[in-house]
This record gives structure tokens, sequence and C-alpha cells, in this order.
């Protein structure tokens, strides 16, 4: 008897502790973004928007320009990959610091 009533006191101490803690808070998943081929100009002031708003709402893994950069070229296709192209060693090896 004594052991259960240990047992439902330990029960009653985390769920009082749980509902004492506020709800772990969850990032809401963002749309895919589309790839980007250059041949429809007009399109790229959307693309940096859309890309904004990926990396604000995930300040964690893109708190570095760098890291931005490479996720955003690598949504480039076609025309739009071929020009960034030539700087992609560039930043590729740069030291992450």
């Amino acid at each position: 008897m004594q052991h259960m009533t240990q047992i439902m006191a330990i029960l009653q101490e985390d769920s009082s502790s749980e509902a004492l803690r506020p709800p772990a808070f969850k990032t809401p998943s963002m749309k895919a973004q589309e790839c980007f081929d250059g041949t429809q100009p007009f399109k790229v002031r959307s693309s940096v928007q859309s890309f904004q708003l990926i990396f604000h709402n995930d300040l964690a893994n893109f708190s570095q320009d760098r890291k931005k950069v490479l996720c955003s070229t690598s949504f480039l296709i076609g025309r739009a990959a071929k020009w960034i192209e030539p700087n992609l060693s560039n930043i590729t090896n740069q030291d992450p610091n």
C-alpha cells in the first residue's frame, strides 16, 4: 500500500509540474520554395520575399548570410544557375566563421 501511495504522489507531482509548463513553441511550417530559372525576371521579387520569410521563420538555421546564400542558390536552375555558377566556389570555400 505504501508503494502505491508513493507512485500516486510521483504521478501527481509530474502532472502538476506539466500543467505549469507552457507548451513548447513550434515554428510553423512554410510553403515549399519554387525554383527560379531567370526566364521570368518579374518573379525575382516574390522569390526574394519568400526566402526572407523562410529565413526569418528559422533564425537558428539561417543565422549567417552564407547559409542564406547557399540555401537560396540551391533553388536556382537554368539560366539563373549558370549566372551564379562562377561564384559558387567563392561561396562554398569561405571560412564558415
